[in-house]
C-alpha cells in the first residue's frame, strides 16, 4: 500500500519538474482558396526559413521545421509561422461569411495538432474601408509523457488593409500568424485527488488493523 502511494506522488513532482529540451515543429496551413466560388479567398505564404521574415511563395519552397527551447513549467515561446493574404477586392456580400481553414502542427515524436479556425471580411460590402480577419477556435495540448505537456496556440489576426486602412488587393494586405507554445503540467484527471484520499484511508485502516492485532 505504501508504494502505491509513493509511486502515486512520485507521478505528481514529475509534473512539476524542469523539461530541458529543443522542439521542433512543422506547420501546414490549409486556408479557404477554392477560385470562382462565393467567400473570401485566402492563401498562405511560408515565412523565409533563416534571416529576415519575408514572405515566400516561390514555387517548390520546402520549409525548413521551426525550433524552439523550452525548459522549465511556465516557459513559453512566440513563433512566426506564415502570412495571410486574401483575393477579394472590394469586398464583397459572400466574403462576409465565415470559412473555415486549418493549421496542421507536426511536433514528431509528440504528435500532430490541428487548430481550426475561419476567415471572413469585416465592413461594409464595396466599401473601401473594409479588413479580414483570421479567428482560431482551439488549442492544443502536446503530451510530452512526462507529466508535462506543451500547449500550442495561435493568436488571431486582421489583415487585408493597408496603413490607410483601404481594403488591398493580394500580398499588400498581409497578416502575420503566430503560434504560441507553453511548456505546463499535465492537467491532473478530476478523480485523482479523490483516488489519492481513498488510498491514504485505506493505509490509515491497515495500520489501524495491524495495531488492533498486536494488543
Amino acid at each position: 500500500m505504501k508504494k502505491i502511494i509513493l509511486a502515486a506522488v512520485a507521478a505528481l513532482g514529475l509534473a512539476s519538474a524542469a523539461s530541458a529540451a529543443t522542439y521542433s515543429v512543422d506547420v501546414t496551413a490549409q486556408p479557404f482558396r477554392v477560385p470562382g466560388s462565393p467567400g473570401l479567398q485566402t492563401r498562405a505564404f511560408v515565412l523565409a526559413t533563416s534571416g529576415t521574415q519575408n514572405f515566400g511563395g516561390v514555387t517548390g519552397l520546402v520549409p525548413v521545421p521551426f525550433s524552439f527551447n523550452l525548459t522549465n513549467i511556465g516557459d513559453s515561446v512566440n513563433v512566426p509561422m506564415f502570412g495571410m493574404v486574401h483575393f477579394d477586392v472590394p469586398l464583397n456580400a459572400d466574403d462576409l461569411v465565415p470559412k473555415a481553414m486549418t493549421v496542421t502542427l507536426n511536433l514528431g515524436a509528440y504528435g500532430i495538432g490541428i487548430i481550426n479556425g475561419v476567415t471572413y471580411g469585416v465592413g461594409t460590402p464595396l466599401a473601401a474601408a473594409a479588413y479580414a480577419v483570421a479567428d482560431y477556435t482551439n488549442d492544443y495540448l502536446f503530451n510530452l509523457g512526462n507529466g508535462t505537456a506543451i500547449k500550442a496556440s495561435i493568436a488571431d489576426i486582421t489583415f487585408g488593409s493597408d496603413a490607410s486602412g483601404i481594403f488591398v488587393n493580394g500580398r499588400k494586405g498581409f497578416g502575420l500568424v503566430t503560434a504560441n507554445f507553453t511548456l505546463s503540467q499535465v492537467p491532473l484527471p478530476a478523480t485523482l485527488p479523490l483516488g489519492l484520499a481513498a488510498l491514504g484511508l485505506l493505509g490509515f485502516v491497515a495500520r489501524r488493523r495491524k495495531g488492533a492485532s498486536l494488543v
